[in-house]
Formats: C-alpha cells, structure tokens, sequence
C-alpha cells in the first residue's frame, strides 16, 4: 500500500498554493501590476545605473575590484584576492554608510534592491 503513494522524493513536488483560485488572482494582480505600472521598465534601467555605477567603481579602482556581474538589479563585483580584505569587511562599511549589501562568499559583493528603488 505505501508504495503507490511514496513515489515523490524531498524536493521532487512542491505546490504548497497549487490550484487555489485565491493564489492564482494574486499572481495575476501582481504580475499586472509589474506590467501596467513600469516596474520592469524600472527594473531594467536602475539595473544598468548599477552596472554602470559598478564598472566605474572597477575601472577606478582595479587593484580592489576583479570583475562585476550580474543581471537587473541582482548584481554584484568580485574582489580580486589580493585585496587585503574580505567582502564581508566591505559589507559592513557599506551598513554602516546606510547601504544595505550581502557578502556572496569571501570575495563577492551582491546587492539585490528593491524592484521600485529610484534613481
């Protein structure tokens, strides 16, 4: 008997809101929403303010900073190895200069703002 219900694996299914009409109306709300009201167009310009602001931060100071990537808004740079300090030491400058930022590993920096951050 229980080998007709044990077929699904940890991590194989997941549907915690599947087929509920009222999740469903919600995602159609929020998904217009990104449309109708230019999030994504926003998203897409601050995503190349960043990168730009990113690259002149790499090309100012190319000792410190190996490389930046990215995409939209969830972006990041990489320090070289040399640098003489972790991105943890740079995230914490960053908070206490009132910029929110999370180390992704020891050597990259990653933002991940708000979709409705202004210029």
């Amino acid at each position: 008997r229980r080998a007709r219900v044990d077929v699904f694996g940890p991590g194989e299914h997941a549907s915690t809101f599947g087929g509920n009409f009222l999740a469903a109306r919600c995602g159609e709300t929020v998904l217009n929403a990104l449309l109708s009201e230019g999030v994504l167009d926003n998203v897409v310009a601050r995503g190349e303010q960043l990168t730009r602001g990113f690259e002149m931060l790499r090309n100012k100071h190319p000792s410190v900073v190996a490389d930046v990537r990215g995409r939209g808004l969830i972006q990041g740079f990489e320090l070289r190895a040399d640098a003489g300090f972790t991105s943890a030491d740079v995230v914490g400058r960053c908070i206490e200069a009132g910029v929110l930022t999370v180390p992704a590993g020891p050597t990259v920096v990653r933002t991940v703002p708000p979709l409705i951050i202004s210029e």
